[in-house]
């Protein structure tokens, strides 16, 4: 109250508070808005050499165009900046060259002669065009009938696609028709194929040194840097995460579980009158197929060889999962069929009714089947002999067709099937009996052995321990060591992957690369959250928790010494190059390749008609190969797999340069337009300005 009062006497206090309330409020939005905006707009993902990629753009074509994608969300999210990113850089180098598409050429790409691969691509048949459904939808356009929101959205962005693949190819075949082959080039193609000799050489192998002895000092890593200036230059900022994995392995309970599980289907299986319908109603999977003994599971193929059909036969334990096994049948099938059949490509209702009035024909007697085949079937290598495929064995032939021929069909009778090919009819036309081996059709119910909700919580409370009595890296290096847990480190991340080694991929992984990448992550530091990796088997439980922490941060540009050493593809580098310091004084009164040899306990190796086009992958060796005189021996060569003593003990064949150097020539130009045609919009792509914001959306 006392303090009421005062503020009554002295109103300007309140005054001063409320200004200073207010001007909180407006500083906190402006620096709200500076942080929105230092990238640009919130909707924006990324900016290519200016031009912004929005959020919304972004979405939509991945929902129209990935909507049925078999990929997982990050590498469909990854083709689709790819495409936004090329998109703008090819868009941008045409309008420099002067170069475009015209609504002309456009319509011929999307209907026409000259189909774009893309269309080919999605309305193809058989590697035919489907031109029916493209002239239906072309008429459908310019009729005004094409109104569906969806199908005409995505026509839109197809458009473009075709747009930016075909001014992509035209730079690049701008490219490649400027390519010129001189004649000195082409002789010395002419030269590095032909100029051969025999040579001797002796490998002592980097690890005839112990890494203790040969441990890189900081000057070795900034020697190596220095020869190497641009060969690890980083453009995008990385980041290495070392991690501690507890395993959730399941427990004798866990087992038991399962096993009981699968052990109460053992009755119904055993009395059902209709053996598919339980096996699916159970999450089992029914197979109309016979297998020999081979095939069999090994724990129980006696048993399905020998009982009674109708039997069941388990709980047995394989790999990890417990199954009961019904034995349907057994019968002895032929080692090899002979079938004739015709195709229908695309296993459409449409094809079905094709195949269902070829096979009433063929049951009239009216047509023979391989006159049918010869005018109807759409597979080019069988119709012309009337749809005779030849001899075959089981599993020649995809799964659906392979089961009617060698389970179902009885010779003289016509049989119908769909596969990923179409809708097939088949005859088959003869059988071969060789070993007469029985085989059995068995119906199988399984429950795989999954780690049950108190071993997931004994594992976590574990991961949880160790976060808490680790404040740093370090100390969670020494506290999971004395537990026998070994950290493994990651190869260097970048801000949007979604793969860590062997923990595999997907939400649980990008979860650990994004709080590796938030801006109060620092070195050494270990996440106070346990991330849960979920079964990557699609199993509904934690097979692992992680307790992430972050090694190192590599800096754009050249990196440090100390980002080096967790590097094991520089660090192994440096390594070796000591150790090839190491070996080289140790050769130093070694005498000849011999000498050399019984003192490293290793062999002389002879080559003969080698070129410096030769594929030994040491191109250091084959350099001092064509270097070094006829019966010299070569300075020490630090190779990639180890050092190199190397002497030719031939001479260079005599070559006579041919007058016509064309067949040279072309071999010269095209290996660079090969490389053009493989590299350009990559080069463009790195000349390009690209802001990547991706990491802060997904």
């Amino acid at each position: 109250m006392a303090l009421i009062g005062t503020i009554r006497k002295n109103g300007w206090i309140l005054i001063v508070f409320m200004a200073l309330a207010l001007g909180g409020f407006v500083l906190m939005d402006i620096v709200s808005n500076s942080t929105r905006n230092a990238s640009g707009d919130i909707n924006t993902l990324g900016k290519v050499n200016g031009k912004e990629i929005k959020r919304s753009d972004f979405d939509t074509y991945e929902k129209l165009v990935y909507a049925n994608a078999r990929n997982n969300a990050f590498q469909v999210r990854e083709q689709v900046w790819n495409y936004f990113v090329e998109s703008e850089i090819v868009k941008e180098e045409a309008e420099k060259m002067g170069i475009g598409v015209s609504k002309e050429e456009l319509l011929d790409l999307q209907f026409g002669d000259n189909l774009s691969p893309l269309i080919m691509q999605r309305f193809g048949n058989g590697g035919q065009p489907d031109r029916a459904q493209l002239a239906n939808i072309r008429s459908s356009i310019e009729g005004g009938t094409f109104t569906d929101p969806n199908n005409r959205a995505y026509w839109g962005v197809q458009e473009k696609e075709i747009v930016k693949d075909r001014l992509e190819n035209k730079i690049v075949n701008m490219a490649m028709k400027s390519i010129y082959v001189p004649s000195w080039q082409a002789e010395m193609t002419f030269r590095e194929s032909n100029e051969k000799l025999d040579y001797t050489s002796v490998r002592v192998p980097y690890d005839k040194v112990p890494d203790a002895d040969a441990v890189p000092s900081d000057a070795d890593y900034q020697a190596y840097l220095k020869a190497n200036p641009k060969l690890y230059e980083q453009k995008e900022e990385g980041r290495i995460v070392s991690y501690a994995a507890i395993d959730v392995t399941p427990t004798a309970a866990d087992t038991n579980e399962a096993r009981m599980a699968v052990a109460k289907l053992v009755s119904g299986l055993s009395t059902t009158k209709n053996d598919s319908l339980f096996v699916v109603t159970n999450n089992g999977v029914y197979e109309d197929t016979y297998k020999a003994k081979a095939a069999l599971p090994a724990g129980i193929a006696d048993s399905l060889m020998s009982r009674a059909i109708g039997s069941v036969t388990g709980p047995y334990l394989n790999g990890g999962v417990w199954n009961i096994a019904k034995i349907i049948d057994r019968k002895s099938l032929p080692d090899s069929v002979r079938a004739r059949h015709i195709l229908i490509q695309k296993a459409t209702p449409e094809s079905k009714k094709t195949i269902d009035s070829l096979l009433a024909l063929l049951n009239s007697g009216r047509v023979r089947f391989d006159s049918l085949a010869m005018r109807n079937s759409q597979d080019g290598g069988s119709a012309v002999k009337g749809g005779d495929l030849g001899w075959f064995a089981s599993g020649m032939m995809v799964p659906e067709f392979n089961a009617v021929c060698f389970n179902k069909a009885e010779q003289g009778k016509y049989y119908t099937v769909a596969t990923q090919f179409g809708w097939h009819l088949i005859e088959v036309t003869g059988k071969k009996f060789i070993k007469n081996e029985t085989s059995v059709k068995a119906v199988y119910l399984s429950e795989r052995v999954v780690p049950g909700k108190e071993t997931q919580r004994i594992a976590k409370e574990k991961a949880v321990a160790l976060v808490q009595q680790s404040k740093n890296l370090e100390d969670l290096t020494k506290i999971a060591g004395d537990q026998t847990i070994a950290l493994q480190s990651s190869t260097p991340l970048k801000a949007n992957d979604y793969n860590l080694g062997l923990l595999g991929t997907g939400d649980d992984i990008r979860n650990i690369v994004q709080w590796a990448f938030n801006e109060k992550t620092k070195s050494g530091n270990i996440s106070k959250e346990v991330f849960s990796i979920r079964d990557q088997a699609g199993g509904f439980f934690d097979s692992k928790y992680i307790i992430a922490g972050l090694k190192s941060i590599i800096s754009t540009g050249n990196p440090s010494v100390a980002s080096m050493k967790d590097m094991p593809e520089i660090s192994t580098k440096v390594r070796n190059l000591k150790k090839a310091e190491i070996l080289k004084k140790q050769l130093q009164n070694a005498g000849d390749m011999n000498s050399v040899a019984q003192q490293f306990s290793v062999k002389v190796d002879t080559a003969r008609a080698a070129t410096v086009t030769s594929n030994i992958g040491e191109p250091r060796v084959l350099g001092a190969v064509f270097a070094t005189a006829k019966g010299t021996v070569s300075a020490p060569i630090a190779g990639n797999n180890g050092l190199f003593l190397v002497s030719p003990v031939s001479d260079k064949n005599e070559l006579q340069v041919p007058a016509d150097l064309t067949m040279f020539r072309r071999a010269a130009s095209n290996s660079v337009i090969s490389n053009v045609r493989n590299n350009l919009i990559q080069s463009l792509r790195n000349a390009a300005n690209i802001k990547d914001n991706r990491s802060r959306f997904f």
